[in-house]
């Protein structure tokens, strides 16, 4: 091959590689400001979804709560009507 050819040759392939490796460097800047981007994101949305899961508690424990005080109320209710049948009962009873 003639000298100048190779001379010419080499010279396009080594501009060649620095627009890679500039295209490289870019891409992996960027790759980089992505995957920061995104773990802000994550840890935003985890804590989000702490909070969720922390109001889903408080609900669950409140919602307890009120089914638990509804249904004592509801055998305090139905305590109260036995003892009053039953007392109905013994005093009408014949001996």
């Amino acid at each position: 091959m003639d000298q100048e050819l190779v001379q010419y040759l080499d010279k396009r392939f080594h501009a060649i590689d620095a627009r890679f490796q500039t295209m490289e460097d870019r891409f992996e800047q960027r790759f980089e400001e992505v995957k920061r981007h995104t773990g802000v994101l994550v840890e935003g949305l985890r804590h989000e979804v702490h909070l969720v899961a922390e109001g889903l508690t408080m609900h669950i424990q409140v919602q307890h709560v009120q089914e638990r005080e509804y249904f004592d109320r509801k055998f305090e209710t139905m305590s109260a009507l036995f003892r009053g049948s039953h007392d109905h009962l013994q005093r009408t009873r014949p001996n």
